[in-house]
């Protein structure tokens, strides 16, 4: 499929975003990829990946933990400051871009700031809103694990969309920082990584024997998983 800038070419940038400024008014609120109460059936390019979306229902064909770690220009965890949505030039057009600011606690590939700010396509000036369907939502205090790739290029800064967003909490049994998927549930093993939601759009996985009674997985154990598979990658 022929792609502008992450964007299929029939729903490419300027159709977006050319109207969206000229025609904001109070109370408007622009869902993607859901135009003029059509549905669209559609496949977005986005880092390799395919975005299978049907009215307001999105699939992103999952990555693996392998390939996640890969794809990612920035792994952190950190806590979100807060987040400012704003009109920004893109190219010729405008559209409306929400910069999240997150304080980084550690950093586990690349290199980051005390502070960094992630762009996402999408959110609220005003009273028009831009709301991209499957990009991740936050609000301040979250604390997360954030898997960041192409962070001011693409529509969303993360290593398939929302797959790239893992939460973390503590548990009130054990009072272990545990790690959650996009979607709440908490994660087992990485093995569950790329094989829920989207999985069966890719290619054929071993199927997971995970045992249901498994704890959820510990923040620093899944920290420890992410720096050994760095370090095999380094070594060959």
């Amino acid at each position: 499929m022929l792609c502008l800038g992450g964007y299929p070419a029939h729903l490419s940038r300027p159709r977006i975003w050319a109207g969206l400024r000229t025609s904001a008014v109070a109370g408007q609120k622009w869902v993607m990829p859901v135009m003029d109460g059509k549905v669209l059936i559609w496949a977005m390019c986005v880092s390799g990946l395919l975005v299978l979306t049907r009215a307001n229902a999105t699939t992103v064909v999952p990555p693996t933990f392998e390939e996640m770690v890969d794809m990612a220009d920035l792994v952190f965890v950190g806590t979100v400051v807060g987040s400012q949505a704003e009109w920004r030039v893109a190219g010729t057009n405008q559209a409306i871009f929400t910069l999240v600011e997150f304080h980084t606690e550690e950093i586990l590939k690349g290199t980051a700031a005390a502070s960094v700010s992630l762009r996402f396509l999408g959110g609220t000036v005003g009273a028009v809103t831009l709301e991209i369907v499957a990009v991740p939502q936050f609000k301040a205090g979250d604390r997360v694990l954030l898997f960041v790739e192409g962070n001011g290029v693409q529509f969303c800064p993360l290593v398939g969309v929302y797959h790239g967003k893992f939460g973390v909490r503590k548990d009130d049994k054990s009072g272990r920082d545990v790690v959650f998927m996009h979607d709440g549930k908490p994660l087992r093993d990485v093995a569950e990584i790329g094989a829920g939601e989207g999985a069966q759009f890719g290619p054929t996985r071993a199927r997971l024997s995970i045992p249901a009674e498994r704890e959820p997985m510990a923040l620093d154990d899944f920290k420890a998983r992410i720096r050994l598979h760095l370090a095999k990658k380094a070594v060959r």
